[in-house]
């Protein structure tokens, strides 16, 4: 007879779906509840790129600034920033140039490319999740994690993400595709060269899963591009740009040397768990645990968990990497700046904890829990981001560590203590020069946050009722046996 287990796993196959339904049209399978969800992410991208300020800033400017120099034929540019990321946004800047606001034009690039990222991963994954975990993961990436307040952006972490996570789902999901997964792998690497060490991890995994070496050439591709990129652009394929890289001095012990000098433990510490950069805070997702959900839901070694289990090392290789890294916090930018690409596998983890609830309270309520978290992080990083924040950039960032390790001045946490201070009235407003659209798309999320946590609330609600009649069964039954 077939155990729980098995029943369970049955039931929540995507492909325990009748066979003609299957083979039904895409359109006839759409439902009232899809064409919402589905609206509700396209909704959110055009709340990105209308209500949010888009800006060129910090190193965002640098990358500008060398694009237009490239384009406007002023010769090839010699900051060490990658520009495979920023090329891709040339038929924009030609536009904008058109009418004379080519900056206006790049300030969207991101969230442009964001959109084509989600539309490819919905194309690559609907044939192998069910509809409504799929829109949840498109749903809580877009707004209940560290993309919203990146898109506003021009730095190079959305490109390297999404290119490597849809890279990676095509190498595993669609056989035929596979080259052309490690190729998009391989450029989305070279962008940001430091990440070639969570691609170096991602396909050791996937060489000892297939027994096939050819996974290898991303790696070797990867290389490539970064050799020829620094020879074109520096001289010579061994000049990075990051020789003698360092930061300030400031009261904290290993400050101002160069390069990889952070000590590995602390790094390790810092990244995450400390308070103004942890990922247990910025991507809480990332800690559900997923091995044995992802086995109930689709089987023992599914594509699904081949490809979570590589985003996972992917994540794992960037958190070695930058935790020697001397500015392994990003530099003045909201939140864990290099880590972005850990808000795909923490999305796609929650929204299967979300929309599939565990049999246990216990987990239920920590799913929960962690759903509040990751839709503060979004309308924390797309309505507050560093504001009331200064005393950690003054006198040459003197006392940044605050911002880094101190709730009290930590860009998640910092809102709460002024709401705590002041209270939430025209001074609390006035510190974050709160305006009318920022606000709107802060309550947006908010409600998607709560459509999303409805199948959790019902569980929860369900499970505590029958832990209380439980509770209040035994409760009566020692009243009854009482003796005096």
């Amino acid at each position: 007879m077939p155990t729980e287990r098995t029943r369970t796993a049955t039931l929540h196959a995507p492909d325990a779906q009748p066979a003609a339904l299957a083979r039904q049209a895409p359109w006839r399978r759409w439902t009232a509840r899809g064409v919402l969800e589905t609206a509700l992410i396209i909704l959110g991208l055009l709340a990105n790129l209308t209500l949010l300020p888009h800006t060129i800033a910090g190193d965002g400017a640098r990358r500008y600034a060398a694009l237009e120099q490239l384009l406007s034929g002023a010769g090839i540019p010699n900051v060490q920033y990658s520009l495979i990321g920023p090329i891709f946004a040339a038929p924009l800047w030609f536009i904008g140039r058109l009418f004379a606001q080519p900056a206006a034009w790049v300030e969207s690039y991101n969230t442009l490319l964001y959109a084509l990222g989600l539309l490819a991963l919905y194309l690559l994954l609907r044939g192998h999740m069910e509809g409504r975990l799929l829109r949840a993961f498109l749903l809580l990436m877009t707004l209940a994690s560290m993309f919203p307040y990146h898109l506003t952006q021009f730095y190079g972490e959305v490109f390297t993400a999404i290119l490597v996570a849809v890279g990676l789902a095509l190498a595993t999901l669609h056989r035929r595709g596979a080259l052309g997964g490690l190729a998009l792998v391989a450029i989305g690497v070279a962008n940001t060269p430091a990440t070639i060490v969570g691609l170096g991890l991602a396909l050791a995994r996937r060489i000892w899963e297939t027994r096939r070496l050819r996974a290898g050439l991303a790696l070797l591709a990867a290389l490539a591009l970064i050799a020829i990129e620094s020879w074109l652009r520096r001289g010579s394929a061994l000049n990075d740009g990051y020789q003698n890289n360092h930061g300030i001095h400031t009261p904290m012990p290993f400050s101002g040397a160069p390069g990889f000098s952070y000590p590995l433990l602390l790094g390790l510490l810092a990244i995450l768990l400390s308070f103004g950069k942890g990922l247990i805070f910025f991507t809480p997702g990332l800690f559900l645990p997923m091995r044995l959900r992802i086995g109930e839901l689709w089987g023992e070694g599914s594509p699904i968990w081949a490809m979570y289990s590589l985003w996972l090392c992917f994540v794992g290789g960037l958190i070695l990497v930058y935790a020697k890294w001397w500015a392994w916090y990003g530099g003045w930018f909201w939140g864990p700046r290099f880590f972005l690409f850990a808000c795909i596998p923490a999305s796609f983890a929650l929204a299967v904890w979300t929309q599939r609830p565990s049999a246990r309270l216990s987990l239920n309520l920590l799913a929960l829990a962690t759903l509040a978290l990751s839709v503060w992080v979004g309308i924390n990083g797309a309505v507050f981001n560093q504001a009331d924040l200064s005393l950690c950039a003054n006198h040459h960032y003197l006392l940044e560590a605050y911002c880094h390790f101190t709730p009290d001045y930590s860009a998640l946490w910092r809102p709460l203590v002024n709401l705590y201070l002041v209270g939430l009235g025209p001074r609390f407003v006035g510190i974050y020069a709160l305006a009318p659209a920022t606000v709107a798309f802060g309550v947006y999320a908010l409600l998607v946050g709560g459509y999303l946590s409805l199948p959790l609330v019902r569980a929860i609600w369900a499970q505590s009722r029958t832990v209380l009649g439980a509770w209040a069964l035994r409760l009566a039954t020692f009243r009854s046996e009482l003796r005096f």
